[in-house]
């Protein structure tokens, strides 16, 4: 996980503090924003009526960027009232020209002359000529690892149980331990979309990454602040965006992420770094148990008999990933089918991300500049950024998975659904001593025909064989449930496989 310095600590003088009072309508929609029976203004609304509020003040600020965001106490909202009243915005212009921005109440305290004020959110909006932090087009356009697959509705019925207002997550959401990828809506509903923009698709987002928090840390984790946001260009009404949510550290029950929301070209809108979550109910609220991840991490025996893995999930591919193509895959792109060219981009993006984690985790040479094709333009290459040592990689791709895995010498890979479409063609690439194996393999026919299936595939890829000459020359002389054993033309190579989600993972290597 990384990050980015810290904003520096503003110490230039204050030459101007203002304090306006401020009045917020409860349009309909926000009530229904509820958590633990109480209806809260969101964050995403709050940092839009200070925005708001500082451009009446001062037409010519620049709130593009903010820092140094906290929100400290719920700003409730009653079922029965139209306006929210009692609020001051509090400014302090700074001569570097950040301004300070704070959300105040007050409320006299019953029975007695004394006022409480409580602090709802306060943001600084920085100086101009800060740019926002870009990911490659590579990270932003897919989710790495074995994803966990959710309908939106399943999130809001019982992880985000807010109303259809704040029902702005679409489709399918996918989480992993690296983060989570959705589509988030810009609903209609007459919420102020000026100065930031629409505020639902950053909300969405937050929603993607409180079910990360459900998922991972076991906990219902709430914004809190963030360290900075950056409008790169105010989302729309009535549009469909791309989130990216990747976790960038966790320390017990709080965790932080950067948030990206590119549109369906693949522009960037919006860019937060540092969102802080944690669990503000104390425990009180708790996640389903069925979202709970109990289990480690993937691909363990993989993991451990290659350099560096890649694991991407064919339909948890954004829209716009054929921009992190360069311009020789682009091309073999297009020549493609549509239905071959789904597995060809995963497989292309599970390279770019092989090299970057081989790179020790890169996160700054644009995805374009990573070319995975050899000079035939057919076979894969893994060109790590900034070092000129040779990789030797190996690449495979059904209609979920795409793998890539990296070694020290020749190294294949192959995954395979668990089907009985092998048993149908295994007279085709097996010899009479490996049909022999396999129907006394206690794993069962079907388990140990697909190994020795897998096993040829990967041959293919490890040696440059034709898928032929690997049913001929590739003997198998030993099939288990997690390693096995074969000659290739006298060389001993060993073959380790790794079950997911109903399918086989194996990797070959020469002993």
């Amino acid at each position: 996980m990384s990050h980015q310095p810290s904003p520096a600590v503003d110490s230039s003088p204050i030459r101007e503090r203002v304090r306006l009072p401020l009045l917020i309508r409860v349009l309909p929609h926000l009530k229904d924003h509820c958590f633990e029976g109480k209806t809260i203004l969101p964050a995403v609304d709050i940092l839009q009526q200070l925005a708001g509020s500082l451009m009446t003040h001062r037409p010519d600020a620049d709130i593009r960027c903010m820092q140094s965001a906290s929100f400290g106490h719920f700003l409730l909202t009653k079922q029965d009232t139209d306006y929210i009243d009692d609020l001051y915005h509090e400014l302090e212009f700074r001569d570097s020209g950040r301004i300070s921005s704070r959300l105040i109440s007050e409320a006299k305290i019953r029975g007695t002359g004394i006022t409480r004020t409580k602090v709802h959110a306060a943001v600084d909006f920085a100086t101009k000529g800060r740019h926002p932090a870009s990911i490659p087009m590579d990270i932003a356009a897919a989710l790495e690892g074995v994803c966990y697959k959710s309908t939106s509705q399943a999130l809001y019925d019982d992880l985000v149980p807010f109303g259809p207002a704040y029902h702005n997550v679409r489709g399918d959401v996918y989480l992993s331990e690296s983060g989570g990828i959705a589509q988030v809506y810009a609903a209609m509903h007459p919420a102020p979309s000026e100065p930031l923009g629409s505020p639902f698709p950053l909300d969405g987002a937050f929603h993607v990454a409180c079910a990360w928090g459900q998922r991972y840390l076991h906990c219902v984790v709430f914004p809190v602040g963030f360290e900075e946001r950056f409008i790169v260009l105010p989302t729309v009404p009535g549009e469909l965006y791309s989130c990216r949510i990747l976790p960038t550290s966790i320390t017990g029950k709080i965790v932080k992420f950067d948030i990206w929301i590119h549109d369906r070209a693949g522009c960037l809108r919006e860019y937060v770094r540092n969102l802080i979550m944690k669990d503000v109910s104390g425990g009180r609220v708790q996640p389903p148990h069925w979202i709970r991840s109990e289990r480690g991490a993937s691909l363990k025996l993989i993991s451990g008999h290659c350099q560096a893995f890649s694991l991407i999930e064919v339909d948890a591919v954004a829209d716009f990933a054929e921009q992190a193509l360069s311009t020789a895959e682009r091309e073999r792109f297009k020549s493609l089918g549509r239905k071959r060219q789904a597995g060809f981009l995963a497989g292309r993006l599970a390279l770019k991300h092989l090299a970057r984690n081989l790179a020790g985790g890169d996160r700054t040479t644009p995805a374009s500049e990573i070319d995975t094709l050899q000079q035939d333009h057919i076979h894969p290459c893994c060109p790590v950024p900034d070092s000129r040592n040779e990789t030797f990689c190996s690449l495979s791709h059904d209609s979920r998975f795409a793998i890539a895995v990296a070694g020290d010498r020749e190294i294949g890979v192959d995954v395979e659904m668990i089907s009985d479409r092998v048993m149908k063609v295994r007279h085709l690439f097996m010899g009479d001593n490996e049909l022999s194996l396999t129907e006394a393999s206690p794993l069962g026919v079907r388990e140990a025909s697909l190994r020795v299936w897998s096993i040829k595939e990967g041959i293919v890829k490890a040696t440059g064989k034709t898928l032929e000459e690997s049913w001929r020359h590739a003997s198998i002389e030993e099939i288990g449930w997690h390693k096995s054993r074969l000659n290739v033309e006298g060389v001993k190579y060993a073959a380790i496989h790794d079950t997911e989600e109903g399918h086989v993972f194996t990797v070959i290597y020469r002993e």
